[in-house]
């Protein structure tokens, strides 16, 4: 067939050659009616007939070789897919991507919350304190332990224990002669005891005593009760309150959390903080002790309401301020909120 093709595109007609030409018709045959036609005529006739109006073996649709060069339509070229590995691989990949986006957020979310969290909810180790101030770009003064270590010789191992208003007057003093000074004195022995038992080096110190200046210890306590007078039913619990006439020392809050917490749950009082006065947190030997001197003031109870286990328990009351001494000075939990 391919070579009467090529023969066929050499024809100057190739309605007249191979084998789809017309029947031979001479140069002027005759019709019916009787008109003869030329040669030209007749081609422009040809022309003007439809489908309809075509030879046995015309171009038209009589013909099976028309469409020859057509290919049927299912053997035209689908669109290529997608191979499924290839699928497989990208919807991994784009997993992968997810996972690692939210890794990553974690990671910064993370790192932000540490950088925020206040100071109370960190641990009072000297070192911790010096490496979160550091990360939060605060300046170190002297009262936050500038490089992470005390001076050298620095007695971590001495607690001071300041008798309230010792050798200056006897405090409050209740109706049935009862002073403030006798509790302070009572609760005081009692717990230096307890911290000599377990190791420390105490040493019991008057209201303004001299050794409060540039005093150096792994701690200072201040022993108060407070008023004898009626104030209102709330008026019962106890206080406690960190050295906050310098910049706020993480040490000191420490010491208050364990304290508070510690000794409500010993002695059944509960904390009083909303009483607290800048008296407290301005307390007068805040300002003399050394700078790396943790300090803080405990009201032990209210002379009137708690009058009862102030006077017959000075030394459950010296238990509960003992535990949380032992709480602030080993690091150890805060039981309660």
């Amino acid at each position: 067939m391919s070579k009467q093709m090529h023969h066929l595109d050499n024809e100057e007609d190739p309605g007249r050659a191979g084998f789809w030409h017309r029947r031979a018709i001479s140069e002027e045959q005759p019709t019916k009616s009787g008109l003869s036609f030329k040669k030209e005529e007749r081609q422009e006739i040809s022309q003007l007939k439809g489908p309809s109006g075509q030879e046995e073996y015309g171009m038209g649709r009589q013909n099976p070789f028309e469409n020859w060069r057509v290919k049927p339509t299912s053997d035209r070229q689908k669109p290529l897919s997608q191979p499924k590995g290839e699928s497989a691989k990208n919807a991994i990949g784009l997993i992968w991507r997810a996972i690692s986006t939210v890794f990553f957020a974690g990671v910064i979310a993370a790192t932000l919350f540490s950088l925020w969290m206040p100071g109370n909810f960190m641990p009072g180790s000297l070192g911790q304190k010096v490496a979160n101030a550091v990360t939060e770009g605060e300046e170190i003064t002297l009262t936050e332990v500038a490089s992470g270590v005390l001076p050298a010789n620095f007695p971590t191992n001495r607690i001071g224990i300041v008798v309230g208003h010792r050798g200056h007057d006897s405090g409050a003093v209740c109706a049935n002669g009862l002073t403030e000074l006798e509790i302070n004195s009572n609760v005081a022995t009692y717990l230096q005891q307890l911290l000599i038992k377990a190791g420390y080096e105490v040493e019991l110190l008057d209201e303004f005593d001299s050794r409060l200046n540039n005093y150096q210890a792994g701690l200072l306590l201040s022993v108060h009760a407070d008023s004898c007078d009626y104030i209102n039913d709330s008026a019962t619990g106890f206080k406690v309150a960190a050295a906050f006439s310098q910049k706020t020392d993480n040490s000191s809050s420490r010491l208050v959390e364990c304290i508070s917490d510690r000794y409500a749950i010993i002695t059944g009082l509960r904390y009083h903080y909303q009483s607290v006065t800048t008296e407290m947190t301005s307390y007068h030997a805040f300002e003399e002790i050394n700078p790396y001197t943790t300090a803080g003031i405990i009201e032990i109870g209210f002379m009137n309401l708690d009058q009862e286990i102030l006077t017959t328990r000075p030394d459950l009351l010296a238990e509960g301020i003992f535990e949380g001494i032992s709480c602030y000075m080993n690091n150890k939990e805060v039981q309660q909120p």
